[in-house]
C-alpha cells in the first residue's frame, strides 16, 4: 500500500493515534496533528516517522523543495 493515498483531490495520509489505532487524514491536517500531540507516527515515502524521535519537517533542518503536501 502507498504512504499516501489521492482521494478527492485531496492528499491523505496514514497516521497511528495515541491509542494505537490506525487512520488516514488529509496532508493538510497532518501539521495540527503532530504539533498537538495528536499522534505518534504518520507513514512517508521512507516508511513510518515516530514522532519526537524521526525527524519531521519544521522541527529542524532546512527544506527548501517544493511544497508536495498541498497538492
Amino acid at each position: 500500500m502507498p504512504d499516501s493515498i489521492m482521494a478527492n483531490n485531496m492528499l491523505l495520509i496514514k497516521v497511528i493515534y495515541l491509542d494505537n489505532s490506525a487512520g488516514i487524514v488529509k496532508a493538510s491536517s497532518l501539521e495540527k496533528l503532530i504539533r498537538t500531540g495528536s499522534i505518534v507516527a504518520f507513514h512517508r515515502s521512507a516508511g513510518w516517522a515516530r514522532v519526537g524521535r524521526d525527524p519531521i519537517r519544521g522541527s529542524g533542518g532546512r527544506y527548501e523543495g517544493m511544497e508536495r503536501r498541498l497538492i
